[in-house]
Order: structure tokens, then sequence, then C-alpha cells
């Protein structure tokens, strides 16, 4: 019998060939199949084009979608081409053309082809090889002198480029000729870099240089344009010395002017040998003089003998050399010799002869006059006074027969022609004979420990009147406890005198005179005494202590006095134990000065005295403590119990023990002998400690499954004993029903519904009661409805229904009563009408199959008439982040058509404006959204709760996410700025971390110094001092080498984050500006030809400078950077604000600002330039903010800040901040323009009027095709008026009526600014010559061009575009024009150019007073004075 085939199927042999399309043994199924997907290669290099096809057969409308690594591609695209077409076979052909393929289009392009019912899909894998790319190096163009070297090098940066070349290399062309091995240059390849380098060049290299590889299949290259000019010649201008003849000790300097060019170099020699800085006695100066030459000058402050010879300066660029020279002749010193050299005692009626010599004759060279002469206590001694005196050119004798007591004195030699007071002197006392005479004097010992015994001992001639005195660094010594004095009579008739000290002291140290005296004469006599330090001892702990057996016992013992150990021949600190000294069972570490006594576990027969000295020190002297070992107590578990002993699967379970409190205690849980953690998701581990002083210790199990059936045990160690108890526990399986059938199904109107529900599991203990099942249609109970029957056998029950309605669709489920949470199985059945295929009312683009709506996504219900809205998931890159990082937040969103997504922090809303956040959106492959939202530079503000909402018009869904934001470390150097000190002077500096709170989370580290980027050491002659939070750095002594950058930062912070100041260390005679106060700021003395930091003045934030010029004058401070705190802190706000894009209280903040800075700018009678400055960039900052969040500023007080600023009083700062910045006050012109079109944009404005001293501002309405507009009100004159009698001028505009047609009245702002002209540039680049006094020597001087009038400003709400009629606009000149040389010119200003441009006005007339124009267009216009320049014929 023939199959019944379908869809124009043919049967064959009972079998049914189906058509295209469709298939199964009735043709009855539709067939959707690709038959190939293949692209035109393989491997692609990018810019290449790639064609993929694919084949599709299918017999009703299919949709195709075509992707890459799962990422949908449209054809919307300009990279992409999708197209498809009828094949004759009755299959489609479908084709993606990428006309420049990209590197990132390597991977796995597919093409998925649905029917609504099927889906099929085939994949393909394309390389994409990516684009050479050649880097040149040098980048740019260069220039270099002939005979200098050069080298280029050409680099692959991509070396995946060259994959699938067999062959090629890296060549050099120059100007189009390519450069081969083995010519005049050297070139050195490999694979993927290439160098050609010359020795030394010639002009005629001078050239283009391109790099490419010979055989890649594009026409790539970099070149570079290589310059060879001939070298610049070195010329020494001048060659000076203060003096070519000097004597030893005076100052002699060298100076030379040389031509400064590039690379030049210039060295000093003496006697052929280099002078460099290192030296102390030369001082080396250069620097560039006004007509920029280089002036180098040799200070030699102290000249000597060895100085004396040719002395050069060679300057040098590499190229050519010049040098020249001078002699300098040092004479020596004058060098005086007297005999006898040293002081004499002379007794009464003895002859006093004294001599006095030149030893260096060649030093009284070049002197006039003058002689050797003598003189007696500081007055010259004449031939008449009692000497005799000879004297020849280069000595002189002084002679007297019989002193008298009289001729005691100080006589000096000296010469009085010499230039500098050198002389020699010598003391004479002329005395009685002597009657006193100390023998001997000497002690027990001269170096001798604390606490040991000293003798003095001094033998003198007896003299019945002698006095004898003991005396300790100049004090006195009496008998007394300490000391004991006695002296006796010897054999031979001298005297002994003893002194005994019997403990000495450290102060005993010192020196110890004895003298004898008889009132007549005395004598006294010495011995310097040192006294060592007592060695002191530390032991570490101090106090006996007790430990339990099994416990480490660690000692330490620490010589607190080093300088006790001197004097002492080997010998080292020692340990003994009850008196005997330890020789094994413990470890010993010894230095020099400490110890320590280790024992990782302790015995019982450890206790006893432990005690620490040195082994050398002559003196017993030791520390001891007792250590006292005892046996540890045992550990007591006082129960374990579980909360009951049978339990159900998926039940929640708890064991409790209790346990008596030990220190170091360790708590284990185990099960069958595995042991049990937190970090198994379904056990909870606590403790705690119970009023009766035990331990508490709870395992909680959140779902018992079968396997923890077995015994249970607790285990507690404190590593010296154990305590062990366990516990059985039985676990029964949970119910399990069964549902047949399992899966959801659907049906049709009048089939059978049968459902059977069966319980497992149920023949335990536990459910001996029995149990009973249930069923229920969508959550309602269905055993009572009469349409349904339900029968049961044991623990199976059946749900029927013989015939089925569409009211019977819904979700069917049966349940059990074993459990207070009732668990169920169900499944959905769906009843659709039978044998029709009515169409289903689907709502929002969904579609009726099978009389069901299947609802696109964003939607619900029967008909897809609800919006569906949820945020399936919400997720951040960190939930801790340190500042100045980077986060993501990403939510996944299934939603609706339209649905608008917010983000907020701590519920402030996030504009799309913020310039820190970056807010994108995705679909994913699913149809849902992929939103992002990424702050590129997270600060402390950002911590707190961030919430994603997503919004219909009827529906909410809101996510939270809570970050926590580290601050960025902040660390803070005193002193705060670079400065210098003198050899000899300390260094200290302190670094402290300003917030610790951003050191979170870092485990260890400390701040660590670095000198010039090298890690300072202790070794390094500084002593540092570090705690958590702060480090110092000293040095006594600073030298030379300890110059340098010191920076501190800290060794765990993960960001490079640092401090630095530099310290210059100069020699004392350096040059320098003293320390000084002006502005309210103390200027630390600093080197000459160095600009100083400092902090700003009081109230004022930034950094002050001041210049100290080589002359080591200062000059005056610059406070161009110092700005009032309110006004940074308003500056602050307002850059948060822009930042963040948050919308939150910005009318308050904004006009808050406004009028903290309307106070401050009226209160001062003059503003500073660094107050000046910061006003105009908050100015600025204020109209952006007001631009981006429409926020509604107080005009009257932006005006108000607007007509202070631009005060007469403040000439000066103006001039400050237009040298010294790139701001001018045409920043203002345009930030009003701006504020007036951002006051036009504005609903419902209100007209306003403001007049200040400096500025006047008009908001008001009109139309203007009816009525024109003038402001300000002007006089009886019309524009057009130039009379010249004494009459007052004023300057205002006329806009008149206009031909053009206008819907509506319109608002306007008109501002007339008064002073403003007198600090705008005047440059209005319509010149052919440069503005300057000046013009070349030999021409008269030229005036420069400036403004002569006020600045008139007119913006309208709509653009009016060329104004029919002009705008009139008339100018009183602010001076007279009495100068044929002057002539008017009517200009307007451009913010593009930054200059005034005639463009669109014209001069209507003009006198020597006022000026009346015309233009075509509005902006800010006002009259320009320029020089006139006749035209020649």
């Amino acid at each position: 019998m023939p199959y019944s085939c379908q869809h124009g199927g043919t049967c064959i042999n009972s079998t049914c060939v189906c058509s295209r399309g469709y298939k199964g043994s009735s043709c009855e199924n539709e067939s959707l199949e690709i038959l190939y997907l293949r692209s035109s290669k393989a491997v692609f290099r990018e810019g290449n084009e790639v064609l993929f096809e694919s084949e599709i057969t299918d017999n009703s409308n299919f949709t195709v979608q075509w992707s890459r690594d799962g990422v949908i591609i449209s054809g919307i695209l300009s990279r992409y081409s999708i197209t498809s077409s009828a094949k004759a076979n009755g299959t489609f052909l479908h084709q993606l053309r990428i006309s420049s393929v990209y590197e990132r289009d390597e991977g796995n392009w597919s093409i998925m082809a649905s029917n609504g019912v099927t889906v099929v899909n085939k994949g393909i894998i394309i390389r994409v090889l990516p684009k050479l790319v050649l880097l040149m190096i040098p980048q740019y163009d260069l220039s270099i002198e002939t005979k200098e070297n050069f080298t280029l090098q050409c680099v692959v940066v991509n070396p995946g480029s060259l994959i699938n070349l067999t062959s090629g290399s890296l060549i050099w062309v120059k100007d189009g000729k390519p450069l081969l091995t083995g010519s005049i240059f050297t070139i050195s390849t490999t694979q993927t870099s290439t160098i050609l380098n010359k020795a030394s060049a010639e002009i005629s290299d001078s050239g283009n240089y391109f790099c490419l590889h010979s055989t890649y299949p594009d026409p790539l290259n970099v070149s570079i344009y290589v310059n060879i000019i001939g070298p610049e010649s070195v010329e020494i201008l001048l060659f000076r010395i203060s003096d070519s003849i000097s004597r030893e000790g005076k100052s002699v300097w060298l100076e030379t002017e040389i031509y400064e060019i590039i690379d030049l170099t210039v060295q000093w020699f003496h006697n052929g040998n280099l002078i460099t800085n290192s030296s102390l006695r030369y001082e080396i100066k250069s620097y560039t003089t006004e007509n920029d030459t280089l002036r180098n000058v040799l200070n030699v402050p102290n000249v000597l003998q060895q100085d004396d010879g040719d002395w050069n300066i060679t300057a040098s660029n590499g190229k050519t050399t010049e040098s020249m020279s001078v002699y300098l002749r040092v004479l020596p010193r004058l060098v005086l010799q007297m005999m006898p050299p040293n002081n004499i005692s002379v007794e009464s009626k003895k002859s006093i002869n004294l001599s006095c010599v030149v030893t260096n004759p060649e030093s009284l060279f070049n002197l006039s006059g003058g002689g050797l002469f003598w003189q007696k206590d500081g007055k010259k001694i004449s031939p008449d006074s009692g000497f005799n005196i000879t004297t020849t050119d280069t000595s002189t004798t002084l002679n007297k027969l019989s002193a008298e007591e009289g001729d005691t004195g100080t006589y000096s030699c000296s010469h009085s022609a010499y230039p500098d007071p050198i002389n020699v002197s010598l003391y004479i006392n002329v005395t009685e004979p002597k009657s006193v005479e100390i023998l001997s004097f000497k002690s027990s010992s001269s170096v001798l420990r604390e606490g040991k015994s000293l003798r003095f001992e001094s033998e003198i001639a007896f003299d019945p009147a002698l006095i004898v005195q003991w005396f300790h660094n100049g004090k006195l010594i009496n008998n007394s406890s300490k000391y004991t004095i006695t002296s006796s009579i010897t054999s031979n008739g001298t005297s002994v005198h003893v002194l005994q000290i019997f403990n000495v002291l450290l102060q005993d140290e010192g020196e110890w005179n004895i003298t004898a005296s008889n009132g007549k004469t005395s004598e006294t006599k010495s011995i310097r005494i040192q006294v060592l330090e007592k060695l002191k001892l530390q032991m570490t702990p101090q106090y006996d202590f007790s430990i339990q057996r099994g416990e480490g016992i660690v000692l330490g013992c620490v010589v607190i006095n080093p300088g006790s150990l001197q004097n002492l021949i080997g010998g080292s600190l020692i340990w003994q134990k009850d008196g005997q000294k330890i020789l094994s069972g413990f470890h010993i570490n010894t230095t020099n000065t400490s110890t320590q006594l280790r024992k990782s576990s302790s015995e019982i027969d450890d206790s006893g005295s432990y005690s620490c000295s040195h082994s050398a020190y002559p003196d017993p002297i030791n520390v001891s403590i007792n250590v006292n070992v005892t046996e540890p107590e045992p550990i007591e578990i006082l129960s374990l119990k579980i909360n009951k002993p049978l339990l159900i699967e998926g039940e929640a379970a708890w064991f409790e023990s209790e346990i008596m409190n030990k220190s170091g205690l360790i708590v284990q849980w185990s099960h069958n002998g595995n042991l049990i953690t937190d970090a198994l998701s379904r056990f909870t581990l606590t403790s705690s400690t119970t009023a009766n002083k035990t331990s508490l210790y709870v395992l909680n199990i959140s779902s018992v499954v079968l396997q923890d059936e077995g015994e249970w045990n607790i285990t507690a160690t404190n590593g010296l004993s154990t305590a062990s108890r366990g516990i059985k526990v039985q676990v029964f399986p949970r119910i399990s029903l069964s549902l047949t059938p399992k899966d959801d199904l659907s049906i049709q109107t009048g089939e059978v519904i049968q459902l059977q529900c069966e319980a497992l599991y149920t023949d335990t203990p536990a459910y001996s009661t029995g149990i009973k099942l249930n069923w229920k249609k969508d959550g309602k109970d269905i055993s009572s409805d009469p349409s349904f029957s339900v029968s049961e056998a044991g623990t199976t029950t059946t749900l029927y229904k013989s015939s089925a309605e569409l009211t019977d669709s819904g979700r069917y489920s049966c349940s059990h009563s074993a459990y207070s949470n009732p668990e169920d199985v169900s499944v959905y059945i769906n009843v659709t009408l039978s044998d029709k295929d009515k169409p289903c009312p689907c709502q929002h683009g969904g579609t009726c199959i099978n009389s069901t709506c299947v609802c696109p996504v964003g939607y619900q219900g029967r008909y897809c008439e609800d919006e569906y809205l949820e945020i399936l998931s919400y997720k951040s890159s960190n939930s801790v982040i340190r500042e100045e990082k980077s986060v993501w937040f990403q939510a996944e969103i299934v939603g609706p058509v339209g649905f608008s997504v917010q983000w907020s922090r701590n519920g402030d809303l996030i504009s799309s404006t913020a310039s820190r956040y970056v807010m994108t959106s995705s679909k994913t492959a699913n149809g849902k959204t992929l939103h992002v939202l990424t702050i590129t530079n997270v600060l402390q503000r950002d911590e707190g709760y961030w919430t994603v909402e997503a919004l219909t018009s009827s529906k909410t869904e809101a996510r939270n996410l809570t970050v926590k934001v580290l601050p960025r470390l902040l660390l803070q150097l005193a002193p705060q700025y670079d400065f210098s000190i003198k050899t000899g002077e300390s260094i200290n500096l302190r670094c402290v971390v300003i917030n610790p709170k951003s050191l979170t989370g870092l485990s260890d580290g400390n701040l660590v110094w670095k000198k010039d980027g090298v890690y300072i050491l202790s070794d390094f002659g500084f002593n540092i001092s570090t705690t958590n939070v702060s480090s110092t750095l000293e040095k006594e002594l600073a030298y030379l080498g300890d110059a340098g950058r010191f920076s501190c930062s800290h060794s765990t912070y993960p960001d490079p984050v640092s401090v630095s100041i530099a310290i210059s260390v100069t020699k004392p005679e350096q040059i320098r500006c003293a320390d000084d106060k002006i502005e309210k700021i103390m200027w630390k003395s600093t080197i000459a030809g160095t600009t100083k930091k400092e902090s700003c003045p009081e109230n004022q934030k930034g950094t002050a400078t001041r210049y100290c010029n080589f002359q080591g004058f200062w000059e005056s401070p610059d406070l161009i950077n110092c700005t009032d705190v309110s006004l940074v802190n308003a500056n602050e706000e307002l850059d948060s604000i822009i930042a963040d894009g948050t919308t939150k209280n910005v009318d308050e903040a904004v006009n808050n600002t406004l009028v903290k800075m309307k106070n401050l700018t009226s209160q001062r009678s003059e503003l500073s330039a660094g107050d000046i400055s910061s006003s105009l960039d908050i100015l600025e900052k204020i109209v952006n903010v007001t631009n981006m969040t429409s926020a509604n500023v107080e005009k009257e007080a932006f005006f108000a800040v607007v007509d202070n600023v631009l005060s007469t009083n403040n000439s000066k700062s103006w001039t400050a901040v237009s040298d010294k910045t790139e701001k001018d006050a045409s920043s203002l012109l345009k930030n009003m323009d701006r504020m007036s079109e951002v006051v036009l944009k504005k609903e419902n404005i209100t007209t306003s009027k403001f007049k200040g001293k400096n500025f006047e501002v008009s908001v008001d309405k009109t139309k203007v095709d009816e009525k024109g507009i003038v402001f300000p009100e002007k006089t009886e004159k019309t524009p057009n008026d130039t009379t010249t009698d004494t009459e007052e001028y004023s300057t205002f505009l006329e806009l008149p009526k206009q031909t053009n047609k206008i819907e509506k009245p319109i608002t306007y702002v008109a501002v007339i600014y008064k002073t403003i002209s007198d600090i705008l540039p005047t440059d209005s680049g319509s010149r052919t010559e440069e503005n300057s006094n000046e013009v070349k020597e030999g021409k008269e001087k030229k005036k420069k061009e400036f403004v002569n009038s006020e600045i008139l400003s007119l913006t309208t709400q709509t653009d009016l575009g060329i104004l029919s009629p002009p705008l009139n606009l008339a100018f009183q000149h602010k001076h007279e024009n009495e100068s044929a040389d002057l002539q008017a010119v009517c200009v307007s200003w451009d913010f593009i150019t930054n200059k005034w441009s005639e463009e669109g006005c014209k001069v209507n007339s003009t006198n020597n007073k006022r000026t009346v124009c015309q233009c075509n267009h509005l902006t800010n216009f006002a009259i320009l004075m320029r020089p006139y320049t006749p035209v020649r014929i």
C-alpha cells in the first residue's frame, strides 16, 4: 500500500523520498540544514579581504546570524557586507565579506540558522597575522656634525607579522638606493632588527634613510632624515688674572669669556694638572652673560707656594679646541726664626741675648724700604732703652748685660715693610733664684677600671715653709671619705706626699696636679689618668618566670656599656646554670656585646638559676634569673552531645562540647577519622566562653547527608597534653517523590490527564507513623475538585481526568506531610485547543505558536502583556580598592524595550557627564543587556554602597554592592622643600605617614630611605629611627659627598609612592643668600644661582619661590602659585562635581562658592596674582558645572565677582598672571559669553540688571523685528554724531529693528566692560610686523597699538546670523587722539585666535574723541588704536 507522503514527497518502494526542506517517514517534519561553511583562506594578514560562504536548505522562511567567538555580527558595520541569494537547486547561499580584516577578527566564525523550531549552526576558525609594524630609533630627524658617529636602528615591533614569510630580511635604502653590507656603512641585521652605523659622518651622508622588509607583501617602511653639518669652532674671547704676582695666603681669581656653543666643555689646568671643583682649595663657577657668552671664573681663596706656574683654560666641543694660559708667580710667606725659640726664665743680674733671622730672604722680593725691628709688650724698643740692637737686611740681635725685674715681658720681632702682620715672639721671665723643687711625681696606674684604688706619690725637696696642694681638673682636693692625703720626711731630708683614692669613679678621669709653694716660688707637676667604665649587663627577661614542660626557653644578655670592655684581651659572654658553664643542650648565639640562650622544648631538669658573665672581665660581675619548669596540666572534655540521636538526610544538626579552659588550646572536630574545617561549606565551627569560665565548642551541619553516619569526635590539645571524646550518629534517607510523567507536557482539549506520584524510602524507623500524599494545581489543593479523581495504593497516588479543558493548563504538584516544610515534585501541563489554529493576541512583538504566545525578552504573561524586569546579576571587579585604582561594576539585566538604567553612589545619582565614570551597555547573545560602570580613578569619597537601578514606566529593580576604598598613601617630609647646608652642619629629615589607614592590608614593611635612588643602610654614616608610621634620618656632620636627592617610601606599598628632597652640601666659603623674612615667609639660606621653595603665607595654599642670584642677593618672591585657602577649597569642590557628575546639592555648592568669592574679592583692596589666577579657574568651572547640570546660579553674585576681579587695583596682579601663566583677561570675556549662553538656555528667564564699578550687565527681552536694542542708556547724541564740543560722550550699542522676521520675543544679554581693555592683549593679528617699541637700528621708533575704549558685548537667545541693518556701536576714546600717526580701527575679539579682528566691522566716523562703528555680527567689540602706515606710491 503506498505511503501518504506529505509536502510534495514521492513514494518509491513504499518509502517517501522527501522534497528539499522536509524529513520523516511521511515527510511530515520540516528540515533545516547547513550544507557547508567555508572561507576564502584559512590564514590572512591584517588588511586583506575575507569571504565566508555557507549553503543552507529549508522549505520556509528562516533567519541567519553570523557571529565571531559568540559575538553577533551586524551588517550595518562598515567593514562587513552580508548578502544572501537563492540557488537553482532550491538552497540559499549566504555570504559575509570583511573588506579589511583586523587582528581581532582571528577566532571562531559561525553561522546560525533558525526557522522558529529548529536551530542549526556551523563554525570555522581563521587566523589573522598582524600587520608589520616597524620602529626607527631615533624616531625623529636628526642633525649631527661631520666626523661624528651616527647609528640608526630599525626594529620589527611585532615579530608575529613575519609568520609565513619563507625568506627576506630588513634592508636599508638611502634616497631611493639600497645600502649594501660592505659599503661605506656597517650594517648588522637579525631576523627582527637591523643596525646601520657610520663611524665618521660626511656631508654627503645627508639624506632620507628608509627601512623596509624585502619580502613583506605590502610596501611598508619607516624613514628618518639625517642632516650632516660642519662643526662650530670654539673661540675664547678673553682670559685674565687678578694678580700675576701674589704672596702666599692671598686670594687670586682667573676669568675667561667664551662663545657658548653646543657640547662645549671647559677645563682648567695648572702646570698640566686638571683642576676640578672637588678640590677644597678651588672654586669654579660659570654663568651666561647678557650677550649670550659663557663666563667661567676660577677662584683660589688661599694661594700657596705650589700654585706658582702656568695656568691654562681649555675649551672644546669635541671637534675644535682652543687654549689660553697665564703665568702666576707666588712669593713665599715671610718666615722669621727667633733664638732661643721658646719662652725662657732669666735670673736677675744675668744677661739677655735674643736674635731674629729671615729664613727665606726671597719672601722680601718687591718690598721697598723697611727692615726688622723689636717690640716688647707691643711697643717698639728704641736704642736708648738699655738694649743693644744690631740689624742687617735679613737678621737682628737684641742684648742686655744685666737683666732687671722690669725686663719681664713678651719680646717680638717683625718686618716693618711686609704687608701682613707676621712676627715671632717669646716670653722672658726675670726671676729670683728658685727654692721649690718637685723631685718626682708618679701614680700606681695611668689606666684603671671603676671601683679600683689609685695612689699618687710625689717627692719634694724639703722646705720648712712648704705648702703642698692636690688638684683634679683644676679643682682643689682635700682630705675626705673618698680621698686620703698623707706626707712624711725621708731619711735624706726630702718630703714624700701621697694621695690615696680607694674607690675610683668615672668622674675621677682627667688631669691630676700637685703644686708646691713656699710663698715666693712654686712648682707644679701633673699626671693624666684614664678611668674605664665598670661592666654593666642586662638580662631579658629581667625577672624569674615559670613555664610548662615542652615550652621553649629564650634568654638574652646584653652589655649595656660596650666601652667597659676596652683593653680586654680575648674573652666573651658566657652562660652558667646553677654555677656550671653551659656547654651543651642549648643553642647559644654570641656577638661581642650580646648573647642569646635558646632551647625549643624544655624539660623538668632545665629548672635552675641561669647567669650571664664575661669570661675575660677581671671582676666577678654577672646577672641571673631563676627558671622553673613544671609538668603541664591535663585537658578535660566535660561533655559532648548532639541535638537528636536519629538524623534525617537534609536536616540541620549540631554537636556541642564543653571543655575546661586552657591556654594555647587547639580544638578539632573529625568524622570517621577525617578532619572537619570551616572550609567545607556545610559545616560551621564556633566557640564561646561560658559563665563558669569553660569553653563551649559547637559544630553546625546545615544539611545532613547519608555519608554523615558514623563516629564523630572532638579532640583538644595544647601541644603538651591531648583529650578526645566521640559520639555515634545514625542518618536515615530523606523521602523522595517520583512523578510520572517527569517532564512538562502539552496536550489538546479532550485528551486524558493522568499523573502518578510514588513516595520512596518510607520503610525506615523515622517514618513509622506513615505519610500522606497530596495533589495541588498552581499551589491550590484539587483533591476536592469533582472533575479530577484521586486513587491511592500504598505509597502511590494517581490523579486522573478523562477530558482535559483549556482551564486545566497549569502546574500540578505532589507533596507529602512528613516534614514541616512539605517537599513536592511538579509537572506543567499545557492544554491547547484541538484541531484549531486560532491566532492568539500576542503583544509587544510576541509570536503565536500552537495558540500560545512566545514572548520576546523583557515581557511575560499569556499574551506577553506584562513587562518583565529583573537584574540577573550584579558584581564588581573588587570590593576593597585603593585610591587612584580603577574598578568596574557590571549588571546583567533582562527587561522590556526602552528600559533605562541609573547608577548611584550612597544615594547620589551619577551623571553620564562625569569625567571619572564611563558607562557602557551591550546586548548579550541571549538577548539580555550587560551594563558596566567603570571608575577610572577611584577616590576616597567613592566608598560606600553603589546601586544599579533598572526602570520602566511601571517597574523598578535595584541591587546594591558595598565598596571599601583604602586611601592612597600620603607621606610628608620635613623639611618640605629642597635646601642647602654647609659642610660640618647636621642633616635632620623626618618622614611621616599622614594617613595610617592607607597601610591597611599590608602585612609587613616599613618606611625606607634612598639617596639618589640607592637604599640608605645603617652603615652609610646615617642614623635611622623608624616606627610604624614615621622615620627619621640624621647625620651629625655633613660632608660634600652627602649632597643628593633623599627620598622616603614604604617598602611594601603596592604603588610607587614617595616624597623626596634635594640637599646641597657646600663649602663654608660658597656664596649664599642669607636667611630673610619677607611676605610673611621665612626664606632659609640657599646657594647663589638657585631658586628656593617655601610654603605660602598663612591662610594660603601652594608653593612660593624666590631666586638667589649669583651675587648672593635675594630677588623678589614669586607668589603666583599662592592662593587663598577658601578659593582652593572651592576649586576642589567644583572639581569633584565635574569629576563625579553628581547633581545633588549642586545649586547650593555653586552659589556658596560664589558668595565666598564675592566676600573675598570685595574685602581686599588688591587681589594677589594667585587669587586672580584661581578666580579665573573657578569662574570657568562654575560655567562648566552650570552648563553640565543646569544648576540655578545666582547671576548677581557671579557678576559681582567678575566686577571685583576687573578692578583697576589689580593691574599689577593681572600683569603677573599674563607673564607667568597662559591666562589673561580674554578668558574672563569667554566665560562671560558662555555664562550668557547658559542664562539664555533656561526657560522662564527673568530680566535683570547689574551695575558695577568695572562693568554692567543687562538681561532683557525684545522682539527685534519690531523694536531694536539700546545698551546702556545713551545721551541725546546719536551714534553718528561726531561733533567736537565739550559735551561728554558715552559708549553704547544700538541694534536697529531687523528685517528678518522673528516668531517670538528673544532674550539677550548685553555687557559693557569699563576697565578690561587695559589688561587685554592688543595684537590684532592684522599687521605684517611684530609689535615692538623699536624697529631696526637707523629707523625711527614706532608706537604700539592699544585698546582705546571700553568693550561692548551683545549675545542673543536666537542666532540672528548676518545682521540687517548692522549693529551700531559708539565708543568714547579713553585717550584723545592728538597724533596723526594713530588711526582708530573697529575690532571684535576672536576667541579662536585670541586676538582682535577687523572682520565684519568698519569705521563709520571718527575724530580725536570718539569713533562710531558698524558690525554685521554679535560678539565683543572695541576700538583699537593702530600706528598709521602711509601708502607708498
